[in-house]
């Protein structure tokens, strides 16, 4: 028997554990397994402890970084104190670029990269001693510990997401995480995966670490399909595609459409601006039509040459935003522009100031615009300048899996506090006091609570200080905000980049 674990990922937000789903739709005819979700309330330590008891013999753990590495890693530490028989096996976006860390905790006896559902069924036949099992060096996307030596396997190709079975949602309670998920996009909103990937190598961005340049779609059918099913099965009102970039085929993004028009629903996804620029009006127009109200773009900044230094590739520059805020306004989708500031330049205060101002800009011309503001943090991409230009300015990872899970790196891949050498104190009071007297002014959407008087309220508070370009010391935006108890735009998490 083996259990699946979703350890705690989010405060507030999550959705159906896809990851574990798409490996349990694997595992459904050939082996028993009960999907373990933190998000919902259960102490998974503790559930795998009387499981274990019922003969559980292997955990697969799923693992982002910041508080699911550090759930995990307590989880791991828990079950192999008290069953060291039990073998514990990690995947997921941490782990993918963090294996020998990960291996020489003692806490975790398999790792498996990227998209390994067939590697976990593999390895498992092994351990089984399933007559056609493959060798331990045989099984891609492996990496392990042998006579005190680590071993990485080949690279484990993506499965093409139209061959992955429709997911097992039999084994959750679908309605406990619909129950609580009313967003700007509409309610009872559901989190799906329709691609792996992404055709780019943005040098920050960890996707670009583990893919590649890489990208497979679902095709259209299937995925209208499985919306349509999840529509008619648990009466979704909205959609948010956890795509690494689920615009990247024009074509497949109107045929999806298309498909779903009529639905009722909204939905939202991933793009990278100079993508969306180049579709039509027509496929705008399906788009809102059939219910897109945001989409996040991975903006970065407006520096051009900065956007080099990132490897951010294609034709993206400062005017391909300004074009992108004016298209988005036209057809009443909502643009939500991720920016990342404090990068490993000579000249960081003056690069922060620059994009500070370029926002005001945007929202000038678009004010319904979201804005998300990150700081730098470098990504395991050994081959990209900006990771270069990060090290030779004295940046450098924790060594062992405690030291991640320190409250010192913490918010490290939330890009809150990425304890980066060249990053100052006023560099963040900079970028913090701006936030908050932007999200003032402007009140994200997105936060449903803050309507009629509370949001009248905030945009008194910062109204003064937005126009003047007057940041500092905003405390009486951050006593207002505490006291409302506001949401600032964000997405949890570092895979989010395009």
């Amino acid at each position: 028997m083996i259990a699946l674990v979703n350890p705690r990922s989010a405060n507030w937000g999550f959705r159906v554990p896809n990851s574990i789903l798409t490996l349990g739709a694997f595992l459904e005819e050939r082996y028993e397994y009960e999907i373990i979700d933190e998000n919902l309330g259960t102490n998974a330590g503790y559930k795998i402890a009387k499981l274990v008891q019922k003969g559980i013999k292997y955990i697969g753990i799923t693992v982002m970084p910041a508080l699911q590495l550090r759930r995990a890693y307590a989880i791991s530490k828990e079950i192999k104190e008290r069953f060291p028989t039990v073998t514990i096996i990690w995947g997921g976006y941490f782990p993918s670029l963090h294996p020998a860390t990960v291996l020489n905790s003692g806490i975790v006896d398999y790792v498996l990269k990227g998209h390994a559902e067939n590697s976990f069924i593999e390895l498992i036949d092994l351990l089984e001693s399933k007559p056609e099992a493959k060798k331990l060096n045989e099984i891609a996307g492996l990496s392990y510990i042998m006579e005190g030596k680590i071993f990485h396997n080949k690279k484990a190709e993506p499965i093409i997401p139209d061959i992955i079975p429709r997911l097992p949602y039999h084994k959750v309670d679908v309605e406990k995480y619909l129950s609580v998920a009313n967003t700007y996009l509409g309610p009872r909103t559901i989190g799906y995966h329709s691609s792996v990937g992404c055709p780019f190598l943005c040098g920050f961005c960890a996707v670009a670490g583990i893919y590649k340049g890489k990208w497979i779609g679902r095709s259209a059918e299937l995925t209208a399909g499985d919306i349509i099913f999840l529509k008619n099965k648990y009466n979704i009102g909205a959609v948010e595609f956890h795509d690494n970039n689920f615009f990247v085929a024009e074509k497949r993004v109107y045929d999806f459409a298309k498909a779903v028009n009529g639905l009722g629903l909204g939905w939202w996804g991933e793009a990278r601006p100079d993508t969306v620029m180049k579709f039509s009006d027509d496929t705008w127009q399906m788009m809102a039509d059939a219910g897109c109200k945001m989409i996040f773009y991975g903006a970065e900044t407006s520096n051009d040459d900065l956007l080099k230094l990132m490897h951010k590739g294609g034709t993206q520059n400062a005017q391909t935003l300004i074009d992108l805020a004016e298209k988005s306004k036209q057809f009443g989708i909502v643009p939500e522009l991720s920016f990342v500031l404090g990068n490993p330049t000579n000249n960081v205060t003056g690069d922060i100031a620059i994009d500070l101002k370029f926002i005001k800009q945007i929202k000038k011309i678009n004010p319904a615009s979201e804005i998300v503001l990150y700081t730098y943090s470098p990504v395991n991409f050994e081959d990209s300048e900006i990771s270069i230009a990060a090290k030779m300015k004295g940046f450098d990872y924790p060594k062992t899996l405690e030291e991640w899970v320190s409250p010192k790196w913490q918010n490290f891949d939330l890009r809150k506090n990425p304890l980066t050498p060249w990053l100052k104190p006023h560099h963040f009071k900079m970028i913090r006091n701006f936030d908050k007297v932007l999200n003032a002014y402007y009140p994200s959407n997105s936060d449903l609570k803050i309507r009629g008087w509370k949001r009248s309220l905030l945009k008194l508070m910062g109204g003064w200080r937005y126009r003047a370009g007057f940041y500092n010391a905003p405390y009486e935006i951050m006593l207002t905000q505490r006291f409302l108890k506001y949401r600032q735009p964000e997405v949890e998490g570092f895979a989010f980049e395009n």
